[in-house]
């Protein structure tokens, strides 16, 4: 029982179930979460939008309120002709004139500051008003308007400041200065102000409103935002459905969604069971009737794919090559070499890495995040270029571009004190080449030649001449001593082997790959003179004319 537990969960069909909830699931519920926080996001975005709308709106009010009351208080106590008219009789010519005087004066001085939308000065003496109204269109009917509102105000009692009345069916807001001898004050018209703030609103389902008392109640359905001016508040209420209405019903679609995608998983199954795992079970059936020695069983079946055909096709050719036990010594050669090939190329990978995971270390000492950045991202194009569908030559443009961006990396390093040059022929771009041998060769470049502060210039040469390619790293660097550059020749010779088992194992991989892909005429030369450069020559037989692949060495 204990076996068959074991079994089950082990088993690539209960696998096939997890990885399907896996992966259906989480992404479904990061998407519903993702969604409603957009939402909530963009409601948020919106209500902030609204309230700097609001109190830009606002503060222009204010700014002009301030100025009525400048402009009213002025006129009140430093305006001669004003003055005059509280002291004298309405019938009087004195008054009569000072009154027509104060009215354009007043008029004059509004035009030059932005102000209230109109202006009144009530003299109690002569109980006569001077109005002055922007809107010529509604003088007549204001004007009457206004003294029985004035009357009204001296029988209940004057509300001196700012407050919102309604006059002709019309919100307004007055300021009213009550004295002994005169009432004066200024006021907006609401209306028109609604008017210009629904123009900058770009809501079609609103409420907009001033009010003297601020509401305390958020409906759930409402987005509300406020501004006070004085005792004077600005409410924008805003429909929410307006604003994610549409979004609420992607949402719902995607919830409905999630749950079908949940429904179909036992479909899902059966169809990767069909298209999978069927073909699977066949495989491993007919490796047990191999085990069982029944050496004369093929798969006759035929394959619902191309992948699974190949796998039949395979598994019969096994068996056919078991059943004559004709094994070819040059293919258990040539699979012994590729994967000594395979050891090598994996032991040049973590020496490039170590060095890079030692740059990012220092960048992030240095706090230098854009450049920890841009290295993790070549990084990633690393791993992408080494990680390859099982490809042991790449064409050489891709080998350049990585090395290009192993430059930009190390110039980041070493604050631009690098620079490399190119010189490749155009007949090298179809020419194929074991994955990072250039590439290693810059690193040593950079690692051994660079100097504090000064420029390290690298070229790179390649050519293409009497069927053979030609690359040269040339760096005017650090260089070597006699005694190291005869250790470096002496291994690319094969008369050394490093007593270390990762000493100068860089050039033995460089040169035993050379010699697999093309050849015991594949060569390495090294000159160097110490202080001055190192130059490192690579050649190797390829013949473009016959051929786009490099000749493998038998």
């Amino acid at each position: 029982m204990q076996k068959k537990i074991h079994r089950l969960f082990n088993s690539i069909s209960t696998k096939v179930i997890l990885i399907i909830f896996i992966l259906v699931l989480p992404l479904n519920l990061i998407a519903i979460v993702q969604n409603q926080r957009v939402i909530d996001t963009m409601i948020e975005q919106n209500r902030a939008s609204a309230q700097t709308l609001a109190d830009a709106f606002t503060y222009d009010i204010g700014s002009r309120m301030v100025n009525t009351q400048t402009l009213l208080f002025y006129f009140l106590m430093e305006n001669p002709d004003c003055i005059r008219m509280k002291l004298q009789n309405e019938n009087n010519y004195t008054y009569q004139s000072s009154k027509l005087k104060l009215y354009y004066n007043l008029k004059k001085m509004e035009g030059m500051t932005n102000g209230g939308d109109g202006y009144f000065y009530f003299m109690k003496k002569v109980n006569d008003t001077l109005i002055y109204d922007k809107n010529p269109k509604e003088s007549n009917q204001l004007y009457q308007s206004i003294n029985n509102f004035l009357s009204a105000q001296l029988r209940e009692g004057v509300k001196n400041g700012w407050h919102i009345y309604e006059l002709n069916s019309k919100k307004y807001l007055f300021f009213i200065v009550d004295q002994k001898d005169v009432m004066c004050g200024g006021w907006f018209n609401l209306d028109s102000l609604k008017m210009l703030m629904e123009k900058r609103l770009k809501y079609t389902d609103y409420l907009l409103s001033f009010t003297e008392k601020q509401n305390k109640e958020n409906p759930d359905d409402r987005i509300i935002v406020s501004s006070k001016i004085k005792n004077i508040y600005l409410e924008i209420s805003i429909e929410r459905n307006e604003i994610v209405g549409r979004i609420s019903i992607y949402v719902k679609i995607l919830q409905i969604m999630a749950f079908l995608y949940l429904a179909l998983i036992p479909v899902l199954f059966m169809a990767l069971r069909s298209l999978l795992l069927h073909p699977l079970y066949k495989i491993n059936n007919a490796h047990r009737q191999i085990h069982n020695g029944n050496q004369d069983f093929r798969i006759m079946e035929k394959a619902n794919s191309v992948e699974y055909m190949e796998a039949y096709r395979s598994f019969n050719q096994m068996a056919n090559n078991l059943k004559t036990l004709k094994i070819d010594s040059y293919e258990k050669e040539l699979a012994k070499q590729k994967m000594e090939l395979r050891n090598l190329q994996l032991q040049i990978r973590p020496h490039f890495l170590l060095n890079t995971f030692n740059l990012i270390y220092t960048l992030a000492q240095r706090k230098e995040i854009t450049a920890i950045q841009q290295i993790i991202i070549y990084l990633s194009e690393y791993f992408r270029y080494i990680f390859r569908s099982d490809k042991e030559l790449e064409l050489f443009p891709k080998e350049l571009k990585l090395v290009k961006g192993y430059v930009k990396m190390v110039s980041i390093n070493y604050s631009g004190n690098v620079k490399v040059s190119y010189e490749i022929n155009p007949e090298i771009s179809f020419v194929r080449v074991p994955p990072l041998l250039i590439h290693n060769f810059i690193e040593n470049s950079v690692k051994y030649g660079i100097k504090q502060g000064i420029m390290l210039h690298i070229s790179i040469i390649g050519q293409y001449k009497d069927k053979k390619v030609t690359f040269i790293i040339k760096d005017d660097g650090n260089g070597m001593d006699e005694a190291t550059l005869e250790k470096c020749r002496r291994l690319l010779h094969g008369e050394y082997e490093s007593e270390r088992s990762n000493s100068s194992i860089g050039l033995q991989n460089s040169i035993r790959r050379l010699k697999y892909f093309y050849g015991q005429d594949s060569s390495i030369e090294i000159t160097s003179i110490q202080g001055e450069f190192t130059s490192v020559t690579i050649q190797f037989p390829y013949n473009l004319e016959v051929e786009d692949e490099p000749i493998i060495s038998e």
